[in-house]
């Protein structure tokens, strides 16, 4: 299959059927000519990234709005009008006026031709409105998530957090120290160190798990805000510590790490195929002390009460991770993040009564939502005197080039 071709039904599919892009690509990508499959993927990214822009620069040259399929025809070739200068403009156009034929029929092929044609003779559209109208257009945000980060972080902080999701984000790994040093991974001249957490490197290649670094369990691909998390937790060897909502387990494999294989460590899912996840991840990394477990986070029947640490690292909106899935941007809704709120409440509330007296709680997301975050703690903090803030802290995308997360560390008094 063409890459064109491939991109559009990629796109509808994750468009209209609410299919993950990185699952329909890991599924389907091998149906690209190897050649190809680089712009096929960026065209899918591309487009995504810049959904509600591109529909912008072609939405003044129609009357009634096509099908959501053509939609999405139009909303790719025009991103790659506007944005991939090195393609051709008759090669895109061409070739997205075959599609429309051979999908649908010549009147529509008709219609994408002078549609694209008219926003190649007019560029790239001035944006007006106001600074959140203007931002949320140019960055391809809905507006009430700019407006949310303008009133939470302030106009310069909503303003870069627009900007850095747009970006490409390096492609970050932890040193697995159970199999090797990052001194050992450093001399390959394909790595450089990270800049935010302990055990991070930077690989300049296209695909880290490709490398015999990973494969051979000695890297686990994580960004280096979600590394902080587990340095937050701080574990130490021979402690007993709970991951209540661990899948797919990376946050936990690095516990283990830190806690250096000695010790108690049990790690729960609410699904039993993601627990396999975990079980699979231990074995490549060489982690012995995981105990994965099929577990309700909102209830924990059947788990202990006194561990010394214990980690909630809760479903969340996202909001921080935008710049990698941008599937997130395309479907979000302003509802959603309110429908996790009673969840988070739930799963902080059962989780604590497992910590022992003086034992550590954090919690973390990797969202930009004071709601989900400052506000979650606080009104947890109200209700549970017998716990108080050590630190708390968010990590915006744009300060290390790395995801947006929340983390905050409690401890059980006693």
């Amino acid at each position: 299959m063409k890459a064109r071709e491939f991109a559009w039904e990629a796109l509808c599919a994750i468009c209209l059927e609410n299919t993950y892009s990185n699952l329909y690509l890991r599924k389907h990508l091998d149906s690209v000519e190897e050649a190809d499959r680089s712009l096929a993927t960026m065209i899918i990214y591309g487009t995504l990234q810049n959904a509600r822009l591109c529909r912008y620069e072609w939405n003044d040259f129609v009357k009634r709005k096509p099908d959501d399929k053509i939609a999405l025809l139009l909303d790719m070739s025009v991103y790659q009008l506007l944005f991939m200068e090195k393609i051709p403009s008759y090669a895109i156009i061409n070739d997205a006026v075959e599609l429309a034929k051979k999908k649908s029929h010549a009147k529509v092929g008709n219609m994408v031709n002078a549609i694209l044609r008219n926003v190649m003779k007019q560029g790239k559209k001035e944006i007006s409105g106001n600074f959140v109208e203007k931002l949320a257009l140019e960055t391809s945000h809905p507006e009430w998530i700019v407006q949310m980060w303008k009133a939470q972080y302030g106009e310069e902080i909503c303003k870069n957090i627009c900007f850095s999701n747009m970006e490409t984000k390096p492609q970050s790994a932890r040193v697995n120290t159970l199999k090797t040093t990052k001194e050992e991974v450093l001399k390959d001249p394909m790595f450089e160190e990270g800049k935010l957490a302990k055990y991070a490197v930077v690989y300049k290649g296209t695909s880290i798990a490709s490398t015999t670094w990973y494969k051979e369990g000695k890297l686990a691909i994580q960004d280096e805000a979600s590394q902080l998390v587990a340095e937050v937790l701080d574990p130490k060897p021979k402690e007993s510590i709970l991951d209540v909502c661990a899948a797919p387990g990376t946050k936990s494999m690095h516990i283990a790490q830190l806690m250096e294989n000695k010790g108690e460590l049990i790690c729960g899912d609410i699904h039993e195929h993601r627990v396999k996840l975990m079980e699979e991840s231990a074995q490549r990394l060489g982690v012995k002390i995981v105990n994965a477990k099929c577990m309700d986070a909102t209830v924990l029947d059947g788990v202990k009460e006194d561990f010394d640490r214990v980690l909630c690292d809760v479903p969340c909106s996202g909001y921080g991770v935008l710049s990698r899935k941008s599937d997130i941007k395309y479907h979000m809704k302003s509802e959603d993040m309110d429908t996790l709120l009673p969840l988070q409440q739930s799963i902080l509330q059962c989780a604590s009564a497992k910590v022992k007296q003086g034992g550590i709680l954090v919690y973390s997301t990797c969202t930009l939502n004071k709601k989900e975050n400052e506000k979650q703690v606080a009104k947890f903090l109200k209700e549970h005197e017998d716990f108080i803030l050590l630190e708390e802290r968010t990590i915006f995308p744009f300060e290390y080039n790395s995801d947006g997360f929340y983390m905050a560390k409690m401890q059980r008094k006693g």
